[in-house]
């Protein structure tokens, strides 16, 4: 799906840069769930945080609602799915 959304975004004259970042620690209801508190915190933190610390937050998008869930609660600040991006490119 990654190069996907990039040729969609290069459709609209946009470039997008697709950065590898694992699981979010999320997990659809995971890490929700108290006695998983910790571990889905500990799994954002071997890369979805340090992704997050340096790329600039308003360029960054997630598809996954449980993926921009995570960010927003680990964060304070949430991500966009990529249509809202695409979007803005519109208007």
């Amino acid at each position: 799906a990654p190069a996907q959304w990039a040729a969609i975004f290069a459709r609209f004259g946009a470039k997008l840069e697709n950065v590898s970042v694992g699981c979010c620690g999320m997990a659809g209801t995971y890490g929700h769930e108290a006695k998983n508190h910790e571990n889905s915190l500990g799994i954002y933190e071997l890369s979805w945080h340090q992704a997050m610390q340096r790329l600039p937050r308003n360029r960054c998008l997630a598809t996954g609602y449980s993926c921009r869930s995570q960010v927003k609660r680990v964060e304070g600040t949430g991500v966009r799915h990529p249509v809202q991006a695409l979007l803005e490119i519109i208007k």
